[in-house]
């Protein structure tokens, strides 16, 4: 499974649109096996498309985003999970150790769908 996230330094960015790097991390059997850094461009969706889809992201991890990238993103079939904040490394820690605790991470205010969470981060790590 590949997960994406955008960031800032060692943080997940606070905007997805002001977001300029993402991580990449493939983790396969509980473990990462690859960590990358790919520069994009928020603001056009096409080729952030492009970039998510070359490198075959399942998951893309972000902070606040518009309602209308969020639905771009859900509608090419690639699970989101929105509005989290914190440290990256912590966040797929514990995405891949206790996803359980994901919300641990959600910015204030920010109810998560328990539901939903389960069914984007529910494969095979």
């Amino acid at each position: 499974m590949k997960i994406a996230l955008t960031i800032w330094g060692n943080r997940i960015s606070p905007v997805f649109e002001s977001a300029n790097t993402l991580m990449i991390v493939d983790v396969e059997n509980l473990k990462i096996n690859s960590r990358v850094y790919e520069r994009f461009d928020p603001q056009i969706s096409k080729f952030f498309l492009q970039v998510l889809q070359k490198n075959k992201i399942d998951i893309l991890i972000c902070g606040a985003i518009t309602d209308a990238q969020s639905t771009f993103i859900k509608q090419n079939e690639i699970g989101l999970i929105p509005f989290i904040s914190g440290n990256a490394d912590r966040v797929v820690d514990t995405l891949i150790n206790e996803k359980h605790r994901i919300s641990d991470f959600l910015m204030p205010g920010v109810v998560l769908d328990l539901t939903s969470m389960n069914n984007i981060a529910g494969g095979n790590f």
